[in-house]
């Protein structure tokens, strides 16, 4: 087919290219050549990488960096870099998957354009909750989040054991209702990706993180029932336009909570 012949093509290129350049060979095997370009076949935007064999730009093997797109008029991927956020367009043979860990997407609200971020790790573990903020019902976990609001915290996390979380950053009262910003770890793959790509021992870790720098109440329970059935409920009157918040790496949405 059309990509196997690209591909073909491609390996052909490089090979012919590094026996002109004899002297690179020794950092730009055939080898290398072959592999990279077959590994990059599966490659999507946002996906890390590292650079390989540049000659003009030398100074980047090694480091790493987030596919942008893939310029097919040119036969090359544009690349963010990772530390300096410089676009450079690079070779799939200059260019090696670095590893299979989730980037996640952000509309820049500024630009409109997709940008992309690989969540960093966290270690530092949330307070363990005290017996009073272990609640086994919904309807003590809503009221429990009413009186984090009426005692003016910046916002709640609840935790039900250490693999889903709900976390909500408080705005301020409207129309008698609570308005604010919620993230969420349910069971969906993508958000349990997110807890294991940053380290986190437990998932509520991730709503600290939304919320730092504000007042947090710490919130506990070990039924699930009642865990979900809260989060089912708050999801009913909540929007969003697609955004990643950059502290926690999860969605974020708009919530506004009934008392």
């Amino acid at each position: 087919d059309n990509q196997s012949c690209s591909t073909q093509a491609a390996i052909i290129y490089e090979l012919v290219h590094v026996l002109r350049a004899h002297t690179h060979s020794t950092c730009c095997t055939i080898q290398t050549i072959q592999n990279n370009i077959l590994q990059m076949e599966d490659a999507q935007p946002g996906d890390l990488v590292e650079f390989k064999g540049l000659i003009g730009a030398a100074h980047l093997n090694g480091t790493k960096g987030n596919l942008i797109r893939y310029l097919e008029d040119q036969q090359r991927w544009a690349v963010r870099t990772e530390e300096s956020w410089e676009i450079v367009k690079a070779k799939p043979a200059n260019l090696e998957l670095f590893n299979n860990n989730p980037i996640y997407a952000i509309t820049n609200p500024l630009t409109g354009e997709k940008e992309y971020m690989q969540p960093t790790t966290t270690s530092t573990p949330i307070p363990s909750p005290g017996p009073s903020n272990i609640l086994n019902d919904m309807t003590s976990l809503h009221q429990a989040t009413l009186d984090a609001f009426d005692q003016r915290k910046g916002g709640v996390v609840i935790s039900c054991g250490d693999k889903y979380m709900l976390a909500i950053e408080f705005d301020g009262p409207y129309n008698g209702r609570i308005v604010g910003e919620m993230v969420y770890v349910d069971k969906n793959r993508k958000a349990q990706d997110v807890v294991r790509s940053r380290g986190c021992a437990r998932a509520g870790e991730l709503g600290r993180n939304f919320l730092m720098g504000e007042t947090i109440k710490y919130l506990d329970t070990t039924d699930e029932g009642a865990f979900f059935g809260l989060l089912f409920r708050y999801k009913q009157d909540t929007s969003t336009q697609g955004y990643i918040d950059i502290k926690s790496g999860l969605k974020l949405f708009k919530v506004k909570i009934q008392r």
